[in-house]
């Protein structure tokens, strides 16, 4: 009699977990096919109200609409002969957030580079000094377009700034002043560039720019008095810009 007892115990406890297993079962079913519907309607009205509308709201314009007046100063870092300074202005419009359009102008003189400076002393003797016939950029002029993939907040020195990463395509014409046998000459110049742009306050911006300005001229002539033939050159040139916005004001865009 205990033994059959017994069983029947266990078998009303193995059918009462088998019902507590399938009601708790058939909640879960009945949550999720609750929750489905009410997830698609929130989605649903979601893209309804957001559809079509911008990524960021109040986002202030400080490139798109805007004239920039940027005040440059510059130095070539790759010369053999003569270390180019180059100081000038450029300019750009852009017409939206992601493409500006100007123009640069820069005026330069040169310096001699270590390595000139060591061929004289070497060259040179008691009764004749030696000198290094080289050229230099004299003038540049380019027109260029400004591609801007990334651009806004940026935090830097514990504070946030609006910055950009720019990317320059320019082409133009380069004056080269000679030297002795060497005659002044005027070359094509197409060029490409990197750049970041800080801007601390709305209507002031700070520009760090490299760009690799290809030149055709002759860097210098032989020991020998010759003059070898033309060919294009890179000329890297390390840019800061101190830059104002017009107008002076950003828009922000609704």
């Amino acid at each position: 009699m205990l033994s059959t007892r017994s069983s029947s115990m266990s078998s009303s406890v193995r059918g009462a977990r088998r019902g507590v297993g399938s009601s708790l079962l058939a909640l879960v079913a009945l949550a999720g096919v609750a929750a489905a519907p009410a997830t698609a309607t929130a989605q649903e009205r979601a893209g309804g109200v957001l559809e079509g509308e911008p990524s960021i709201r109040q986002k202030q314009l400080y490139l798109e609409g805007r004239h920039l007046l940027l005040p440059t100063f510059g130095v070539t870092i790759n010369d053999a002969y003569r270390r180019n300074l180059l100081g000038g202005v450029s300019y750009r419009y852009f017409a939206s957030h992601w493409l500006g359009l100007g123009l640069d102008l820069l005026a330069g003189t040169a310096v001699d580079t270590g390595l000139t400076e060591n061929i004289e002393n070497d060259l040179s003797t008691d009764d004749t000094a030696f000198d290094v016939q080289a050229t230099s950029l004299r003038f540049l002029a380019s027109a260029v377009a400004e591609l801007v993939p990334l651009e806004g907040k940026l935090m830097m020195l514990g504070a946030q700034m609006r910055a950009d990463f720019h990317i320059t395509l320019g082409f133009g014409l380069a004056s080269i002043a000679g030297e002795g046998r060497i005659e002044d000459t005027l070359s094509i110049m197409p060029s490409i560039g990197v750049g970041m742009r800080f801007f601390p306050e709305p209507w002031i911006s700070v520009g760090l720019d490299v760009k690799d300005l290809i030149i055709n001229r002759v860097l210098a002539a032989g020991f020998d008095g010759s003059v070898p033939d033309k060919g294009f050159h890179n000329n890297w040139l390390v840019a800061l810009s101190v830059g104002f916005a017009l107008p002076p004001e950003t828009e922000v865009r609704p």
